[in-house]
């Protein structure tokens, strides 16, 4: 019945106008819609505003050949990437031992996905990993109690886990260069950038939660992270998704930064 009802909304002009709109967003950012796959277009178009995809360039899909997901929890972000683009390497992080399990049974068997069970910092060494009940809430950071408020039980701390951390530098050495570097690491952004600096300089879009308010305990928020970005590694704001809103409030976005050392015609300074 569900089928039925999807296949009659497309039949409809109305159906048939959207079809029409959500595929050319799709090439026009790069994508491919087979001939059989535009009943999935509506779809896509999702997939790609909830990772925050569609906030680069025209184009710039089908030039994406490294990608690296650092705080990929359960793979939700590199899944609804593998749907829309296929890099020539994918390069997955994540710490949380169950997490990483998941990790494993989704993506180990791909030849271009690289898997690193680790957290990332400022530097090498052991550190303490707060697991929550909802996983996607777990940090080396403790949550604050105004957020637990906020959020309810699902950010409540279950355990504490010893996990290796490392610096990005240490982890991407050998990687030439980087298309896209996505960082969601719960409130240690400022720490992840801190032992980045070889690696920013070698990335050409960076794709991170900006956090409007504070969630964590010594956690980062925007202000310091936009200031780090573009006063010390030659970023560029370009584009930021709809923020979530909490208790009234913009908590959190993504942020799409393009490396202007790099690409400079994407964010000309025309306007000084």
């Amino acid at each position: 019945m569900k089928t039925a009802r999807k296949l009659l909304k497309y039949l409809l002009p109305h159906g048939i106008v959207e079809i029409s709109k959500n595929t050319r967003r799709l090439r026009a950012l790069g994508g491919t819609v087979s001939a059989g796959g535009w009943w999935r277009s509506d779809w896509l178009v999702h997939q790609a505003e909830t990772a925050g995809l569609d906030l680069l360039p025209d184009g710039q899909w089908r030039h994406l050949r490294t990608v690296v997901d650092v705080g990929a929890n359960v793979g939700q972000w590199s899944t609804m990437l593998l749907d829309l683009v296929t890099p020539e390497k994918l390069i997955i992080v994540e710490p949380q031992p169950a997490a990483f399990a998941q990790l494993q049974t989704l993506f180990g068997m791909r030849k271009h996905v690289e898997l690193h069970r680790v957290a990332v910092g400022s530097a090498d060494g052991v550190t303490r990993f707060r697991v929550t009940r909802d996983t996607t809430g777990g940090s080396v950071l403790p949550p604050l109690a105004e957020m637990r408020e906020l959020v309810g039980g699902n950010w409540t701390v279950e355990s504490e886990i010893e996990v290796k951390i490392t610096t990005l530098d240490a982890l991407l050495d050998e990687v030439p260069e980087l298309s896209l570097l996505k960082i969601d690491v719960q409130g240690l952004e400022k720490e992840v950038l801190a032992g980045a600096a070889r690696s920013l300089a070698r990335t050409d879009f960076l794709l991170i939660e900006l956090n409007y308010m504070r969630q964590y305990e010594g956690g980062s928020w925007f202000g310091e992270i936009h200031e780090i970005l573009t006063r010390d590694h030659g970023f560029v704001l370009v584009d930021a998704s709809k923020p979530l809103r909490l208790n009234g409030r913009a908590s959190m976005s993504d942020g799409l930064y393009v490396n202007v050392r790099r690409l400079p015609d994407f964010a000309p300074r025309d306007f000084l």
